[in-house]
């Protein structure tokens, strides 16, 4: 059959070619793990070192807080600023001179006194140092704030369960699989998706565009196989790099989570078991259509452009339609259901949280099938009748 002819030697012509190489294999094999590994260690390293700086705060209000100015004092992580007046220290943190403040106003003494519940500021910078300046105020004030109620237990000779009416008994009924899901659901098929398209891109405009610079499409054209039969073999390379790449950064996701010995071992088997064969297979057979509609209007936009700088200019901007709904997949709120399930490749982001948390709708993933295969149809049908025009194959 003539179609298998072309998809050998389109195949062979795509595989010597080092870019499509690049994308297919050295791309997702290498930038994947190593991604994944730098953005991990560099936030840890992050918070472990906000956490051990010493914070440079200014405490306002001492005379009226001893006790408190005391804990500050005691705890190796705060060096304290005492003489600033509030105006300046608050633009001192603004301008990040300093990491925090407190103001004790000089009501706190009398309102503590009468047995009343006192007031403390405390200005702080959440965008920086990853919210630490705030845990760590709260966290010694929370402390000075129990001792100042236990003395008033003691005081009047109280029962302390008469401060907490309602003890709230939290049961969390979401399983690890569901937790983990919803963590990682949301950029794992965004992931596998970029990378099924950017694997498709260069095969396609190779096959499409650079054909016309290298002035090869029309002997390919006087040969015995039909234009049908063309497309059929140049839309199957393209697919089958998008596919491969995908497949090669699933491959990296896996190697990948092998190499941080820290995950404790019941998470990492639930993670194991969710890049598992089956998992796998399940989306697999979601990429699969998606890919085929990469693969056909890559190809059909790459035919119709003039040249193969044309078809990048083209073809490069598709990355933000593709990103869009990938990343609202991974807003939280986000759920497939009937309407959803019709957005092509965000109910693949869906279906794919969906399918590793282990709850998927069978009905609402049918019709995830259903619309991905007539939408790669219908892309399909398209790239044929575009590479069937003679003004789209000889557009001067």
């Amino acid at each position: 059959m003539c179609w298998m002819k072309i998809f050998a030697k389109e195949l062979k012509d795509t595989l010597r070619d080092r870019r499509t190489i690049m994308m297919m294999i050295v791309m997702p094999v290498v930038m994947i793990p190593l991604l994944i590994t730098v953005v991990v260690k560099i936030q840890v390293s992050q918070v472990e070192r906000a956490q051990e700086n010493q914070l440079r705060i200014a405490f306002i209000g001492g005379a009226h807080a001893p006790e408190l100015l005391t804990l500050f004092q005691r705890d190796d992580g705060f060096f304290i600023v005492e003489t600033v007046p509030e105006d300046t220290a608050v633009a001192m943190t603004a301008g990040e001179e300093l990491d925090g403040v407190v103001v004790v106003p000089e009501s706190f003494p009398a309102t503590i006194a009468q047995d009343r519940q006192g007031e403390i500021r405390i200005i702080f910078k959440s965008s920086e140092a990853y919210g630490v300046a705030r845990s760590k105020l709260e966290d010694v004030i929370e402390a000075f704030s129990r001792q100042i109620v236990t003395d008033r237990i003691a005081r009047f000779n109280l029962d302390e369960n008469l401060f907490d009416a309602i003890s709230i008994q939290k049961t969390d009924i979401s399983s690890a699989q569901e937790k983990l899901a919803e963590a990682a659901g949301g950029w794992l098929p965004y992931l596998f998706v970029i990378f099924s398209f950017m694997g498709a891109m260069y095969p396609g405009l190779d096959l499409g565009a650079g054909e016309k610079e290298r002035g090869t499409l029309e002997t390919l054209l006087s040969s015995p196989a039909s234009r049908l039969e063309i497309v059929v073999g140049k839309f199957l390379v393209v697919m089958l790099a998008g596919i491969a790449t995908a497949l090669i950064a699933m491959m990296g996701v896996y190697l990948t989570v092998q190499q941080f010995p820290e995950i404790p071992s019941d998470v990492f088997d639930i993670i194991m078991d969710m890049l598992g064969p089956k998992m796998i297979l399940m989306i697999f057979s979601l990429l699969l259509p998606v890919t085929a509609f990469f693969a056909a209007v890559i190809l059909g936009l790459s035919i119709y452009a003039r040249s193969f700088k044309e078809a990048q200019s083209i073809i490069t901007p598709l990355n933000i339609a593709i990103i869009f709904p990938a990343i609202i997949g991974t807003l939280p709120g986000i759920e497939l259901n009937a309407k959803t399930a019709l957005v092509p490749i965000l109910n693949v982001s869906l279906a794919t949280k969906d399918m590793l948390a282990g709850t998927v709708n069978p009905l609402y993933l049918t019709e995830v099938y259903a619309s991905l295969f007539l939408l790669a149809g219908m892309s399909i049908f398209w790239c044929v009748k575009w590479f069937n025009r003679e003004e789209t194959l000889f557009r001067n």
